[in-house]
Order: C-alpha cells, then structure tokens, then sequence
C-alpha cells in the first residue's frame, strides 16, 4: 500500500509499536491511550476521518480493544470584556454557542407583541427555546430549497398543518398533506402513462418512498416524477401548533408582512430602559443572541494553532478539563465507509451521496 510508505504513517507505526495489518499485537503497545486531536472545524473532521480509516484497515484490535480516543478541543473561547483577570471559559460547538449566547440574551428581557401582552420571566425562556426549535427545522426545509414563507401560504386552513409531499410531474407542483392523498396521485400518474412509479421517477431524495435512487444524466427531467418527503414538517407542524396554542401566535409572525398605514415595529424586545423593534419571530432570535453577545468578546479557533500554548494545555491536553470520546467499531466502520464512498474508484455512490446530501452540508468558509 502506498498510505504505508509515507513518511508520518510509518512513524506512527512505530511510535505505537503494534505492527500494522495482520501483526498487530496490542500487548506490544507503548501507550495506554492513542489520542487523536484535530482542529474542532470542518477541515479537522476530515483529518479525524482519514486517521479513523487508516485504524480501522491497519490497526483494527486496538480500536476493538478500546485504545483509540479522539480529543474534543473547543469552538469558541469566551471572555468578558474589561475583564482584568482576563479568565475566559469555552465552548464547543456552534450549537452550544447559540444555546449559551440565547440563554444570556433572554436574562431580564422583555417581549412586547403589541397586542397588550408582555413576556417575560420562564415563559420568555419557553418562547425563546420554542423559536430555537422551529428554526431549526425552517432552516433545514430551505437548504432543501424550500422557502418557508411559500410553504406557510399553503398551510390548512381548518387544520393549520403544512403539507408533507412535494411533488413534481411535467414541470407542474403539487402538495399532498397526507400519504394517501399522495398514493392516490401516483396511482393516477401511473394509471395515465402506463409506466410504473420506478420508471416514472429521475431521482428520489425519500428513502421511505421506495422510489428509484438511480441518476440518469441524460433524462428529460421535466418529463419525469419527482417526489420529495418533507420530513422536517412532521416535528415543524408540532412546534407550530405549541406556538400557535401556548403563545397565540399565528405562522405569519413568523416572517414579515406588510402593515400599510402603521407606524413603528410589529413587536418589541425590551432590556432594561432600551427597546428594539423587531418585525417578525424568526428576527427576534437572531436579536436575542446579539444582546446576549454584548460585554462579551469571542473567539472562534478555525485551528488548534490558534491557540497559545497556555490554553492548548487547559482545554485539550490538562486530564482534568480534557473531553475525550472512546472510538468503537461502530465509529471507524463508518469513517471506512465515508471514505470508501468518497474517495473509492466507484464514481455512482459518490454521486448518489452528494445528491443526498449536499444541501445538508455545513461549509466552513
């Protein structure tokens, strides 16, 4: 194997001092533990991918023994500002950052929904984590590309759910809110053409619709079904009913609307003596996290280097603060596969796993 004659790798191999391949002996090994510690970004997920692989392949009874461990260095540094001591706490990941940074900017906050309503205290908190919530999943339909302000124009109007199945046929849309709504307009489609839903399909993004996964780049894909499983409303249409019942707000606050005639904001966000007006409930999160961002300086390590020795030592190698997770096989039999499909000969699965999920992926820019 070429991996094998490169210069790191071989001095690994001897740095650990359990062969590789079919001689390796885990009694022989000269550590306890074998760490692997890449920045907390994208680019050091892959690193940690690679490295998991190479285990896996050559090294596989001293990740079955227990003996590899990947260190968890922190996201953000946080630190007061005008701190004279200068003492400063981190944070993992960006979720945790948004979490910490929401829960700061809710401390003593007020909500005026200019209905005659003010929201403060534990249901301040509730609607704050509500919100975080129903992003979540609004921000998950539109990199599918899903506009959620076109989706809330087709929500019921008795049972105010969204509809679940997107549908494409001849370059027409339609949505269905439930599964049989759906099955009976395949069945027509089918009916129609003669062909069965298989053929009838270019591509499926739904596994559960059992549909056909193949590509083909030469189709006509104006002429062929589409079917797409929001499964994102499913959880969104639950968190809308809780808004909508607990709160008493309607989908609509959830974006801008036109208010001809009226002056000031729609709503309010209220901190001590100062008032931020706030035009929609999605806004209202991003206008929390900032005041909570405020007498607070962070830092976001794009890498390990960034950090000064002092604090490599404190956060990722001190094992009193360090966080370490235990590799199984479960975790470098899929780091295998995720390499196999990304960087194997076979151009298909690669393919297919983009198509997936590519509008899934985070970039790290």
């Amino acid at each position: 194997m070429r991996v094998l004659k490169n210069e790191e790798i071989q001095s690994m191999i001897t740095a650990f001092g359990v062969g590789f391949g079919s001689e390796v002996d885990v009694s022989k090994r000269r550590y306890g533990k074998v760490v692997i510690m890449t920045d907390a970004d994208v680019d050091g997920s892959h690193i940690r991918t690679l490295l998991l692989t190479f285990f896996y392949r050559q090294m596989r009874e001293l990740v079955k023994g227990g003996f590899v461990y990947a260190a968890q260095p922190p996201l953000y540094r946080v630190r007061r500002k005008n701190n004279k001591d200068g003492k400063a706490r981190y944070v993992m990941t960006d979720e945790a950052m948004k979490k910490e940074l929401l829960r700061a900017g809710v401390q003593n906050a007020r909500f005026d929904a200019h209905d005659g309503r003010v929201i403060e205290g534990a249901e301040m908190e509730a609607l704050s984590d509500l919100l975080s919530r129903i992003e979540d999943s609004i921000q998950a339909l539109e990199r599918r590309g899903f506009g959620f302000r076109a989706l809330a124009q087709r929500q019921d109007p008795t049972s105010a759910a969204l509809p679940m199945y997107h549908v494409t046929w001849r370059k027409v849309e339609n949505w269905f809110f439930k599964r049989t709504e759906l099955d009976a307009y395949l069945a027509t489609v089918q009916q129609e053409t003669g062909l069965s839903v298989d053929e009838l399909t270019a591509t499926s993004i739904s596994k559960s619709l059992d549909l056909n996964e193949r590509f083909d780049e030469n189709a006509d894909t104006g002429a062929k079904l589409r079917v797409v499983e929001l499964y994102e409303i499913r959880t969104l249409n639950n968190l809308l009913a809780e808004l909508r019942e607990r709160f008493m707000f309607e989908i609509d606050s959830l974006y801008k609307i036109e208010r001809t005639g009226e002056e000031g904001s729609r709503y309010s966000l209220l901190r001590g003596d100062s008032e931020i007006g706030v035009e929609d409930l999605r806004s209202l999160l991003t206008t929390i996290r900032e005041a909570g961002e405020k007498g607070w300086q962070i830092t976001r390590f794009k890498g390990l280097g960034e950090m000064d020795p002092e604090e490599l030592r404190e956060t990722t190698l001190d094992p009193v603060n360090r966080t370490l997770v235990q590799i199984t096989m479960e975790d470098a039999e899929a780091a295998d596969e995720l390499f196999r499909v990304l960087m194997g000969e076979q151009v298909e699965p690669r393919r297919e796993f983009i198509e997936k999920f590519a509008l899934d992926a985070k970039l790290d820019v």
